[in-house]
């Protein structure tokens, strides 16, 4: 990989300042090109790709890119695939290996993940059967890109953790195209990015892109909480996964009605039971934290 041309991309343009809108247009056209060579070659799992001996396969998922999940799968269908993402969060968070500072509502936004991935599904296509899945790179924020001083795309780099995944995943909008500090401060929205490529993606004509809106819900799905240590950092993210999949009340509101619709939860009964002793046998509504 060290012989390829070119250099990391950073959202620079020729002249090193910032890409103006023209520059940029010419990154997503030949990334829309590559897409394009990418949907062309669909897989029947979702998971990672792993050699074996003389051949490669799909395996299972190696992890999400901030590498906190065990392997899983491979995975027959999107319902599959996005369930066990959100379901190891659950497991990581009720171990207490993860949002240690705010179990309770970080398991209330996963389950909700976990209960939504319909949405997922049924508009992204992927209901049908037999499935295809395709070759993503999972931390593509640009830098993956090696362009040249004319910023002609030379190569992708940086495959480790790269997956094979469903078509929203695969060709929707992703980190490349993100307005990270929209991403980050939970602003929810397509930006200016995401809706260029796409449109480069239907001059290409990418079969997904061409038949279906194209909305931020994987990339809000896989984001998640990013792994914020904070409540104050953690709650927009919440709001805005809550705005992606349709809920339009306020945290507090949505968060009364989650305890009570979650009641059941077993996990999430010994979540509260150590944030609140006595929740044991009483009401879990409880304070949402500062």
């Amino acid at each position: 990989m060290e012989e390829l041309p070119g250099r990391p991309w950073t959202g620079e343009g020729v002249s090193s300042t910032v890409a103006t809108d023209d520059e940029k247009a010419k990154i997503w056209s030949e990334l829309a090109e590559i897409l394009t060579e990418l949907e062309r070659h669909p897989f029947s799992k979702a998971g990672s790709l792993c050699c074996q001996s003389s051949y490669i396969e799909v395996s299972a998922v190696a992890s999400d890119r901030f590498g906190v999940l065990t392997p899983t799968g491979p995975f027959h269908n999107s319902t599959a695939y996005y369930t066990a993402f959100a379901e190891q969060y659950l497991e990581l968070i009720a171990d207490g290996q993860l949002y240690t500072e705010f179990p309770v509502d970080a398991y209330l936004v996963y389950r909700f993940l976990k209960d939504n991935v319909s949405q997922l599904v049924e508009q992204g296509g992927e209901a049908k059967s037999p499935e295809k899945f395709f070759l993503k790179h999972v931390d593509d924020k640009g830098d993956h890109l090696l362009v040249d001083d004319d910023l002609h795309i030379t190569g992708i780099i940086g495959w480790q953790r790269a997956r094979v995944v469903p078509p929203r995943e695969a060709f929707g909008p992703s980190l490349v195209t993100a307005d990270m500090n929209a991403l980050w401060t939970g602003k929810f929205s397509l930006s200016n990015d995401d809706v260029a490529l796409t449109d480069a993606l239907r001059q290409k004509g990418l079969s997904w892109i061409t038949s279906r809106a194209v909305d931020e819900k994987a990339r809000r799905f896989f984001w998640g909480l990013d792994l914020e240590t904070e409540w104050s950092n953690a709650l927009p993210l919440a709001v805005a996964i809550l705005e992606a999949f349709g809920i339009r009340q306020d945290w507090a509101q949505w968060r009364k009605m989650a305890l009570k619709e979650y009641e059941s939860d077993e996990r999430l009964r010994a979540l509260l039971s150590i944030v609140i002793p006595e929740i044991g046998n009483g009401d879990p509504a409880m304070p949402t934290p500062k």
